[in-house]
Formats: C-alpha cells, sequence, structure tokens
C-alpha cells in the first residue's frame, strides 16, 4: 500500500523506520509538526519524525494544522492508507477522506480508557496496574474509532512514562504486519469500542506538583508518571525541587511525630512524610543543580528539611 505517515515523537519516528526497513509498503509522504525550539538556548530543532525523513529522502511536509494548500499537497500522493502516530493535531475531515482505506492511529492505551493527549502519564498517575496498544479507525471524534487490534500488557512495578512508552512501542510494532495486511486485504472489519471511556488530558506542570498531604502511592504514582515530562516537583526555600524516582513505603516510626512534607535519612536513605505512608526519595534534582542521588544530596543538608 502506499502510505502517508503523519508524526511526530522519537516513538513515531521508531514506527515509521520499522514501515520503512520493512518495505513492505511504500512511504509516499511524511507529514509532521514545523521544527520548534528545544533546550535552554531555544534552538530551532526538527522533529524527530522529520529526521527520520530527511535522512531516508522521504517526501516531507511540515505543518501545525491542515490547509488548503497543505490537503492539496497530500492529495497528490494518492495514498491507499493514512497513519498517523503521535502527531499533535486533529485532522479534520477532508483529509481523513483523502485515502482508499481512510487513516489508522495507534494509541497508547486499551480504548476507550484513557482517550486523548496523554494515556501512558494518566495511566501511571491513576496507579492502572494494566494497559496496552490499540490500532483503530481514525475519525473525527477524539480516539473514539472502531478497533482493528487490541493488545494488553501488564504495568511493571517502577516503570515511569518513558519505560511504559518505549516498551509500548515495541509492542505496537509487533502488531503491524497483521493489522496492515487485514487493511489491505479488507479480511477483518474494526470493531466499536467497548466500556466506559476515560479521558488523558495533557499534563501541565501544575499537574506535576507533589502534595505531600496524599498518600505515600498516590506520589509515586506521580512521580513515575510524569517522568521525564513535565517531572514531579515540590518546592524547598521557594525554589523547584524535582523527584525523579522514588518508592513508597508504609508509615515509618521515626515519621509518627513530623509533619507531612518532613525529610528525614534513616539507615543511609532518604524518606518524605506524607499523608499516610512514606515517600522513599531515590533520585533527586535540587534547583540549579544536576540529577543527583537523594542519599547524596541529604549528605550535603545541615538543617531539617520540609518541602513546601
Amino acid at each position: 500500500m502506499k502510505i502517508i505517515f503523519a508524526g511526530t515523537t522519537s516513538n513515531a519516528a521508531e514506527i515509521l523506520a520499522y514501515l520503512f526497513d520493512q518495505g513492505r509498503h511504500e512511504i509516499v509522504a511524511v507529514l509532521s509538526r514545523e521544527d520548534a525550539p528545544v533546550g535552554r538556548k531555544q534552538v530551532m530543532t526538527a522533529s524527530a519524525v522529520s529526521q527520520f525523513a530527511a535522512s531516508k529522502q522521504l517526501p516531507l511536509i511540515k505543518a501545525n494544522r491542515i490547509d488548503d494548500a497543505i490537503l492539496r499537497r497530500l492529495e497528490a500522493f494518492k495514498a491507499d492508507l493514512g497513519f498517523v502516530v503521535a502527531y499533535g493535531a486533529l485532522l479534520n475531515q477532508q483529509t481523513i477522506d483523502l485515502p482508499k482505506h481512510g487513516w489508522i492511529n495507534i494509541h497508547f492505551s486499551l480504548l476507550p480508557t484513557w482517550r486523548g493527549a496523554a494515556p501512558v502519564q494518566r495511566a501511571l498517575m491513576a496507579g492502572d496496574t494494566e494497559t496496552g496498544v490499540t490500532i483503530f479507525q481514525l475519525e473525527i471524534g477524539m480516539d473514539t474509532g472502531p478497533v482493528f487490534s487490541q493488545i494488553a500488557t501488564t504495568i511493571e512495578p517502577g516503570e515511569n512514562a518513558d519505560d511504559l512508552l518505549n516498551r509500548l512501542t515495541k509492542l505496537s510494532i509487533s502488531m503491524l504486519d497483521e493489522t496492515l495486511a487485514n487493511i489491505e486485504h479488507q479480511t477483518s472489519k474494526p470493531s466499536a469500542q467497548i466500556g466506559t471511556a476515560t479521558i488523558a488530558k495533557k499534563l501541565s506542570r501544575h499537574d506535576a506538583k507533589i502534595d505531600w498531604h496524599k498518600a505515600a502511592d498516590s506520589i509515586e504514582n506521580l512521580v513515575r508518571g510524569t517522568n521525564p515530562e513535565p517531572m514531579a516537583f515540590t518546592t524547598l526555600g521557594g525554589n523547584t525541587f524535582r523527584i525523579l524516582s522514588a518508592r513508597s513505603h508504609k508509615q515509618l516510626d521515626v515519621m509518627n511525630q513530623v509533619a507531612a512534607g518532613s525529610v528525614i535519612g534513616f539507615e543511609s536513605r532518604v524518606f518524605v512524610k506524607c499523608g499516610t505512608g512514606a515517600l522513599e526519595l531515590i533520585q533527586v534534582q535540587p534547583a540549579s543543580k544536576n540529577v543527583m542521588k537523594a542519599a547524596d544530596w541529604f549528605r550535603g543538608v545541615s538543617n531539617q528539611v520540609i518541602f513546601e
């Protein structure tokens, strides 16, 4: 089949690379978002998908929205199928109708659970123990289309959003050959989604702020779900203090008489009192410092620490 691929992120680029290297289908065009500023110096940088397309000399269109001019360019490729993975913009009905078989989307949840922009992060933050990959027919509604294939997987203890997304990406690649063959030969029809929908809204920095009055396991889930972006944080002396990895524990006796947010060193480990239980800090990043082991940071602390 002739395929238009739309995507932006590094995991989308990994899926595009598989389709290209496999060679069973022709990538006639790649659609990705425009270059964007990255890093402290805000250097204009092409997306991971754009970089891969350029390296393979694939026809590349950079656009943050599909206007009439972009639509005409896409139409000229006469694609059999559109394939979208983390493109970062909604496609209008005219665009959806262009390819012979419409568009399919890889979504990293068991739809209709966690429709929206941040399914992996929201699943972790909610404490889910299972997630998966869904390949479905794209339609105007947000992740509402009928399902071609779906596979479940257990969320491993300690996995953060980056770990889980990488694993789900590889799982999605294992589903592609059979799914694309079924679409090409029309040997199976997609089925309507079944179950109660939940919404995975895009994360903001506000979502990543820790409330130490909450239970320790809930805060651990927040830390896992927001790594690497936007990264869980608290404040210390009015400055941002980021927590990259942590582990929840039941209440420690040494913390019975201290307030939520209080930090205590115990047996060469670092714990924070929570509303229920305690959170062991493993990797942290104090303001204006590099990422470090929590124990190394705490050895340099001379005064009592209470996170705000």
